[in-house]
C-alpha cells in the first residue's frame, strides 16, 4: 500500500508521489521537464548564431535520450526515433551532394525535406511534452501550430525555457484567422523555402565544411 501524506495547501489526504492535490489542484512542486539539456533560449539562440544555425541539429540529438524518457508511449517514442533517422538519412544525402558536386537541383530540394522533418519534430516533440505534462501534473498546455511551420526548433528551444510558466499560466495565442494573419503566414511559409533554394546558402556551407 502506497504512502499517504497531507496536502501541505489544503490538509486532504494524497499519495506520498504525487505532483498536484486531487482536491485543491496545489502543485507540489515547479514543473520541469529533467534532463533536457540547454534549456535557455538566451543560450540557444547564441550558439545558433555561433554554429551558422547548425546548433538546432545537434540540440535534438543532444536531447533524443531525454525526449524519450519523456515519452508516456512505445508509440510516440518510434515515431520520434524514425523522424530522426529519417533526418540522418537527409544530412547525410545532403552532405554527399556538396561533397561530390551533385545537382543543383537536388541540394536545395533535401534542404526543403529537411525544414519539413524539423517541423515534424518539432510537432512530435510537442506532443510528447504535452501528454508528459497531462499525465504528471493533470495540466494541458496548448502549442501553436503556426510557430512550427515557421520557427520550428526555435520555437521548440522557447517553449521548453518557458515550460514552467506555461504549466502554470495559460497563455494567449493570436488569432491565426484574421486576413492579416493568413497573408503573413503565406508570406513567411514562402519566404522560408525561397532561402532553402538560395545556391548562395548551399555554396556557403560547403565552403564552410570544405567540400
Amino acid at each position: 500500500m502506497s504512502e499517504k501524506v497531507n496536502c501541505p495547501f489544503c490538509g486532504n489526504i494524497v499519495e506520498a508521489n504525487a505532483y498536484k492535490c486531487p482536491s485543491c489542484g496545489s502543485l507540489f512542486e515547479d514543473p520541469a521537464l529533467p534532463d533536457i539539456k540547454f534549456k535557455e533560449f538566451g543560450t540557444f539562440v547564441a550558439l545558433l548564431v555561433l554554429t551558422f544555425g547548425l546548433f538546432g541539429i545537434f540540440w535534438v540529438f543532444i536531447n533524443i535520450k531525454a525526449i524519450n524518457k519523456l515519452a508516456t508511449s512505445t508509440k510516440d517514442c518510434i515515431k520520434f526515433n524514425t523522424l530522426i533517422l529519417v533526418s540522418l538519412l537527409d544530412i547525410f544525402a545532403y552532405g554527399f551532394c556538396l561533397a561530390y558536386h551533385q545537382s543543383t537541383n537536388l541540394v536545395p530540394l533535401l534542404t526543403v525535406i529537411q525544414c519539413l522533418i524539423f517541423m515534424a519534430i518539432t510537432h512530435r516533440v510537442l506532443r510528447i511534452i504535452q501528454k508528459y505534462t497531462q499525465k504528471h501534473y493533470d495540466v494541458t498546455i496548448e502549442y501553436n501550430p503556426f510557430y512550427i511551420l515557421f520557427f520550428n526548433i526555435l520555437y521548440l528551444s522557447h517553449f521548453i525555457d518557458t515550460y514552467t510558466n506555461r504549466v502554470l499560466q495559460i497563455h494567449e495565442h493570436f488569432n491565426p484567422k484574421s486576413p492579416q494573419m493568413i497573408l503573413l503566414i503565406i508570406i513567411l511559409f514562402i519566404l522560408q523555402f525561397v532561402i532553402c533554394w538560395n545556391t548562395n546558402v548551399h555554396e556557403f556551407y560547403r565552403w564552410l565544411f570544405s567540400f
